[in-house]
């Protein structure tokens, strides 16, 4: 009997001492602060898409951040808070204190992701920090078919190519061409995204259609991106 109440006594301790323990822990961890970061690019998207607007070389891109502690939004006015891209001090103290935004270019022969270091060396008497990754990507462009199994009637279709991540801020700064079959195709005179295909009714079923369209930048003749859909005759 008694050694039955040691036991209980011993798994009782054990219990009492982990969930104190666990409640240590997570005090801990609820009184570090948390540094809350977004990024975003000012490349060009439709005004449709609600996906992230990534960056590409030459993008500029704005970071920002919140430090939380506590459930609450910390006061940075007073510390002394550096930016770093790729190890390489951007801004620090001597630009003013607290600085919880930054704008930078992103180099247009940049081979890697971006790395975005926040530092403040002098939180409560320590060195925090927080390391951000920013992907980059290449411009896309994509091609809208909206034709059922990808089959074109006779008659007169419609195409559209939408571009991505291009670094413009509006649409007159790109060019579209497209090319059907291996021809430069004539676009709409007015819309030049937009591709008009007049299908012949003597054409027959099954015949394939290939369609590229291709967007280039103006103002940069290293932008650029392509898209091909194959179709076929219903």
């Amino acid at each position: 009997m008694k050694k039955i109440i040691f036991i209980t006594i011993l798994i009782f301790i054990t219990i009492v001492t982990v969930i104190n323990f666990v409640n240590n822990v997570n005090a801990q961890i609820a009184s570090q602060p948390q540094f809350v970061a977004t990024w975003r690019s000012h490349n060009y998207a439709p005004s449709w898409y609600a996906g992230k607007i990534m960056a590409t070389r030459g993008s500029w891109v704005d970071v920002s951040f919140d430090l939380i502690n506590n459930g609450k939004v910390v006061d940075l006015s007073k510390n002394k808070v550096r930016w770093y891209v790729n190890d390489d001090l951007r801004r620090n103290e001597e630009d003013g204190l607290g600085i919880r935004n930054f704008y930078f270019g992103v180099d247009e022969f940049a081979r890697d992701d971006i790395e975005v270091r926040i530092v403040i060396v002098d939180y409560a008497e320590n060195e925090i920090g927080k390391m951000i990754i920013i992907p980059l990507v290449s411009p896309e462009a994509v091609v809208d078919a909206p034709y059922s199994n990808r089959q074109l009637p006779n008659g007169t279709n419609f195409f559209k190519v939408y571009p991505f991540f291009f670094n413009v801020n509006d649409l007159s700064k790109l060019s579209f061409n497209w090319i059907v079959g291996g021809r430069l195709a004539e676009s709409n005179a007015i819309d030049t995204s937009i591709l008009k295909l007049n299908i012949d009714k003597l054409a027959p079923s099954g015949f394939g259609i290939d369609i590229q369209a291709t967007i280039n930048n103006l103002t940069n003749e290293m932008e650029f991106a392509s898209s091909r859909v194959k179709m076929e005759v219903r």
